[in-house]
């Protein structure tokens, strides 16, 4: 189980790695062709490996994956340009919902799209979470595909 999951995790560094460079050489040569259709997601969460996880399943497409671990490095990145942020609840001690609170009472930010995510959500949890304002929600750990089903949709209804 061990090797399998070690050779899943390289397949994913290297694809994020192709991906990368495909990237950059990308924006490099037809930077002003893309930039109206790059779509940028923030990830809020103190687990970096999660972080890089989600970073790998969207690179290659039309997203930019940036990444946040403390709500005080989130307060000094300018979110008004981002489409999606994808925030854990739990981080700097559960005070992710009244991070989307306050994403959603900033004019600039409410039309931002919010996936909460948290290790728990008892039935509470997720009513907090969609009354405080976030769009959707996924219990950790999740599918990689079903947040990228839920980031899309959520995307598409900017």
């Amino acid at each position: 189980f061990i090797a399998t999951h070690v050779k899943a995790e390289i397949a994913l560094v290297t694809r994020y790695i192709s991906k990368l460079y495909q990237n950059t050489v990308m924006t490099n040569t037809n930077e002003s062709k893309n930039s109206a259709a790059v779509r940028r997601i923030l990830v809020v969460d103190t687990d970096e490996n999660i972080t890089d996880i989600i970073r790998s399943q969207f690179a290659g497409g039309d997203y930019i994956v940036d990444e946040c671990r403390s709500t005080r490095q989130l307060f000094s990145i300018e979110l008004s340009g981002y489409s999606l942020i994808i925030i854990d609840l739990d981080i700097d001690n559960n005070s992710g919902l009244g991070i989307v609170e306050q994403i959603r009472q900033r004019p600039e930010t409410s039309r931002v799209g919010v996936i909460a995510t948290a290790v728990n959500m008892s039935p509470a949890t997720i009513i907090n979470a969609l009354s405080a304002g976030a769009d959707d929600y996924l219990l950790k750990p999740f599918s990689m595909r079903e947040l990228q089903a839920r980031a899309r949709s959520i995307i598409r209804g900017l």
